[in-house]
């Protein structure tokens, strides 16, 4: 009997214990960090300005239609692979003020989840990661705009 009783409260710590770590993992993440297309599309109409954080080349290949639109790569594409940009957050940074509304998009959702957690982790209040990216933009039949390149004279 004290051994049942033993195992029984042992059970409920485990069990208390184990709620509480979810609680506290879960608690360094917010839940609305990802909206959907649509949710951002509002927003940006409503005083956020969307950084986008694809490479330049995609950026320049199209890119979300609005009055404010950064773009400032998460990470490049290299011979190696995927290599982090090691000055993202300071310019980011030197763009925006840690109280500035951002919501941040890549080409599918994946790079600016990083890039949001790596800004709401750095003490940016109102960051969040528009899932689908680009691709979503553009299914949705928002506006894109595409970068055109001047040829020089010497390129014709």
């Amino acid at each position: 009997m004290v051994f049942s009783h033993f195992i029984r409260t042992v059970l409920f710590l485990f069990i208390v214990s184990l709620h509480l770590s979810c609680k506290t993992l879960s608690s360094l993440e917010p839940e609305d960090i990802t909206i959907d297309v649509s949710q951002a599309y509002k927003l940006l109409h409503h005083g956020y300005t969307f950084l986008d954080v694809r490479t330049v080349e995609e950026f320049e290949k199209g890119h979300v239609d609005l009055e404010k639109v950064f773009n400032v790569p998460y990470w490049f594409y290299t011979s190696q692979g995927q290599e982090n940009n090691p000055n993202f957050f300071k310019h980011v940074s030197s763009l925006f003020n840690q109280t500035d509304h951002i919501v941040v998009g890549c080409k599918s959702g994946v790079r600016s989840l990083y890039a949001t957690r790596v800004l709401v982790s750095s003490g940016f209040k109102s960051v969040k990661n528009m899932d689908g990216g680009y691709i979503a933009w553009m299914e949705k039949r928002l506006p894109v705009k595409v970068e055109l390149k001047e040829l020089k004279y010497d390129e014709l």
